[in-house]
């Protein structure tokens, strides 16, 4: 059991004291960008100084795209200017980058939604992603468009699904992008495209530049103009470079079950980036962890910082300067400001804004493989209280959301609140989980509410076996498609004492039916169509089966949710408290597909305590 001497953190201290950092950008040697403040619930712009950061807009501004319901690409650098979309009216506003100049409005196109901003500097306008819903109710339009300093707004490209990514050449003559159709999802199969751009600014030459299908990401041009692009051409998500017999994977061997880039459920990615010297930096990850490379001279080496990280994201090369945003796994996130060695490039020295160090002992995460009847490898992060006793422990397993994401080994204080409360957490990234390669993320194709509901049991039954985890106290807990893993696990097992659902998916059928246009397709990928294949979605829903659970219940619902809608939530708690198993519902008005104030994700933490403390005394 954990140390009582140590006065364990509040739910509103594990809330409050974090933040994020996202969407960087240098500007004169200082770094830019968006800081999630957990405890206003508001995503803030900011300048990095070297320890603390310095908001540039009003608290009535929050900078967040709703593009494909996941936003991200929210802001981006004009001259000395700011674009950004603001949170609560979904336009573009524009400050100064000093922040001395009062936020002005630039767009009102009620409409139309904005992402993944990139600045013209050529021709000094906006080049984004547009989302314009239909007065019919019809699946919104998505096309790229250009928007000038007064707000006026140009299709340059249309008839694709989706659009992401728009990358300028240096000289601003190009234009390369990525496009992509339904029934794929962008981490299956896109389309890298690329255009010439007229002095008028229209687009002309449009042709496709990739040469298989695969799932690309990320087109960047290097500082010479020459167009690179992340593809799993090979299994691995790994930076290629058009040369005139097509793209070819960069010189020297590739690190090994490395992938330079992560499932793009949000705008704005960026895993790399040229240094002065030419040499192309970029993040890897291999098994939940990232690493920084350089790739110089046709070799890859690793960079080694002093401040390593477990993961790191949001990279941005101008001039000497170079900074990232930083995850640990003992202290806060934070904006990792680098200074690389010139003379050997696999070196750098570290100043961080962020990265407190929290003032309560932390235990940090093991890194484990659990081994499946099928012989499959589930890769998990263990979390123990410390100092270890010889009895088994309460364990909560958490389930990522996605499916199509991961878990990293990144220092949170919410994992914190429950090891300091005797549990035990077992952070699983089961089969679809990106960051293993491309035949690791496929293993969900029609398997999902299978594959990762074994993959749970797997790890939980191997720490049982082990004798570490109590059997009389497991629980699973988890979000959006996490939360449909969790009711999918107690539909299909009595392994677990209780579940968790945040937001969870109930009923995938309905959802197939209601689901925003970004994910409409994604369930014929992860199920089979519902029109063909209707049995898969009746032996997989919970809803369809809520005869065969019989753990306790916690809901937890955001009532503007456009993605898992409150209904599905309300349905499936009532089905449970028809049958007398035990049912606690909370539904939060203001809050979508996540909870983003403070207090609403405190009274989460709260509950769910209450809840599993009142079973585990049952038991006893």
């Amino acid at each position: 059991m954990p140390d009582q001497a140590v006065q364990p953190i509040s739910a509103t201290d594990a809330v409050a004291s974090f933040h994020q950092y996202s969407s960087l950008c240098i500007f004169r040697g200082r770094t830019y960008g968006v800081r999630y403040d957990a405890e206003k619930g508001i995503n803030q712009l900011c300048r990095f100084e070297s320890h603390h950061a310095v908001s540039l807009l009003p608290e009535q501004f929050s900078v967040r795209s709703k593009v494909h319901s996941y936003g991200g690409g929210a802001w981006c650098r004009g001259r000395d200017q700011a674009f950004f979309v603001n949170d609560s009216d979904q336009q573009i506003w524009v400050t100064s980058l000093s922040g001395a100049i009062a936020p002005r409005k630039l767009t009102a196109y009620n409409r139309t939604r904005m992402a993944d901003l990139q600045y013209d500097e050529v021709r000094q306008r906006l080049i984004c992603v547009c989302e314009t819903s239909s007065d019919r109710g019809n699946e919104p339009a998505n096309y790229l468009s250009a928007i000038t300093e007064e707000g006026r707004l140009t299709v340059l490209a249309e008839g694709a699904d989706f659009y992401s990514s728009p990358a300028l050449s240096p000289d601003g003559a190009q234009l390369a992008w990525i496009e992509w159709n339904h029934p794929y999802q962008p981490w299956d199969r896109t389309r890298l495209m690329l255009a010439d751009i007229e002095p008028n600014g229209r687009l002309v030459q449009i042709r496709q530049v990739s040469d298989i299908d695969a799932a690309w990401a990320q087109p960047k041009f290097s500082p010479s103009g020459s167009l690179h692009a992340v593809v799993d051409r090979d299994g691995w998500w790994s930076i290629e470079q058009l040369s005139g017999a097509g793209f070819v994977p960069l010189q020297g061997e590739t690190p090994a079950q490395t992938e330079f880039t992560t499932a793009p459920w949000q705008f704005g990615l960026s895993t790399y980036g040229w240094a002065p010297g030419g040499e192309l930096i970029a993040i890897g990850q291999s098994r939940g962890y990232s690493r920084l490379f350089v790739h110089k001279a046709g070799q890859w080496q690793q960079l080694y910082i002093d401040q390593p990280a477990a993961r790191l994201h949001s990279l941005v090369l101008e001039d000497s300067h170079c900074s990232c945003a930083a995850e640990f796994t003992n202290r806060m996130p934070a904006v990792l400001h680098l200074t690389i060695d010139n003379q050997t490039a696999t070196a750098a020295s570290a100043t961080l804004t962020g990265g407190e160090t929290p003032d309560y002992p932390v235990t940090a995460p093991e890194s484990r493989i659990a081994a499946s009847k099928a012989g499959d490898q589930i890769p998990y992060f263990l979390y123990r209280p410390t100092p270890l006793g010889s009895e088994p422990l309460p364990l909560i397993i958490y389930t990522h959301g996605g499916p199509t994401a991961m878990t990293a080994p990144s220092f949170r204080p919410a994992i914190q609140f429950w090891l300091q409360r005797g549990f035990m957490i077992a952070d699983v990234n089961y089969r679809g989980s990106t960051g293993f390669g491309r035949d690791f993320r496929m293993q969900l194709a029609g398997s999902w509410g299978k594959a990762d509901v074994e993959d749970v049991e797997t790890v939980a039954g191997a720490l049982v076996s082990e004798g570490v985890a109590d059997s009389g106290a497991l629980f699973i807990r988890g979000n959006s498609a996490g939360g449909y893993t969790v009711l999918s696990a107690l539909a299909n097992s009595d392994l677990f004492s209780a579940g968790a659902s945040l937001y969870g998916v109930s009923d995938p059928r309905r959802l197939n039916d209601i689901t925003h246009k970004f994910e409409s397709r994604y369930l014929h990928w992860l199920i089979g169509d519902p029109e063909l294949e209707s049995s898969p979605y009746n032996e997989r829903s919970p809803l369809h089966n809520v005869d065969k659970i019989n753990a306790p219940v916690i809901f937890f619902q955001g009532e503007e949710d456009p993605v898992v809608l409150p209904e599905q939530t309300r349905s499936m708690a009532q089905s449970l408290r028809e049958r007398a198993i035990p049912v606690e519902e909370y539904h939060f008005a203001g809050e979508g597909h996540g909870f983003r104030k403070a207090s609403n994700q405190v009274e989460v933490l709260e509950r769910e305590l209450c809840f599993y403390r009142r079973l585990i005394n049952q038991e006893r």
